[in-house]
């Protein structure tokens, strides 16, 4: 079986827990959690790196601008990317589109929707 590595960048550590929580529901997962964008920016250079979850609103750094920088630090342009933001849907979808990300997961996150969707990006 494949190993699927997931960086997600966070720094609300109880959503990093939420996230761990999910993802610990499907062998085969690996999250790393980023609590700063010059976090992630270092572990997306060490990677390996299958799939980037980004908050929108980090310590140092928008998510917005995040996904340039991570892509300039190493990440591979294949490597999908979600923003993942407590926005509205809508709101979320427009600053996916306009910042480069492949799509977004709102907040609360729906557990099964979420493990659907992981599925299909790291398929």
């Amino acid at each position: 079986m494949k190993t699927s590595h997931v960086l997600y960048v966070e720094d609300d550590p109880v959503n990093a827990m939420l996230m761990q929580g999910i993802l610990e529901l499907r062998p085969g997962y690996v999250l790393q959690v980023a609590r700063s964008g010059a976090e992630a920016r270092r572990m997306a250079a060490q990677g390996p790196v299958d799939l980037l979850l980004c908050d929108l609103h980090l310590p140092d750094v928008g998510g917005g601008e995040l996904l340039a920088q991570l892509r300039e630090a190493g990440l591979p342009a294949g490597v999908p990317a979600l923003l993942v933001t407590a926005e509205s849907d809508y709101v979320a979808a427009q600053l996916a589109r306009h910042h480069g990300y492949d799509g977004h997961w709102t907040k609360p996150l729906d557990v099964a929707a979420t493990l659907r969707s992981l599925e299909r990006w790291l398929s």
